[in-house]
């Protein structure tokens, strides 16, 4: 009992380190997404497509619109 108690102190150095490296890494990539979200509100958007998903080959296609083999 004497021997886990020791070895279970040793490696809670280890352990506090981890999580402080956890947090801080937590931490500053939260700030930094935020401050790329903050620029990005701020940045010109557009021109925007009138329709994005349309079949832009629909007029090339031979076999029609009930397959899809070229």
């Amino acid at each position: 009992m004497k021997h886990a108690l020791i070895i279970s102190l040793c490696f809670l150095p280890l352990v506090i380190i981890y999580i402080v490296m956890k947090l801080s890494l937590w931490l500053s990539s939260s700030i930094s997404e935020a401050n790329y979200v903050r620029e990005d509100s701020k940045r010109s958007h557009g021109p925007y497509m009138v329709n994005p998903y349309a079949d832009i080959d629909e007029e090339d296609e031979e076999y029609g619109s009930q397959s899809d083999y070229q």
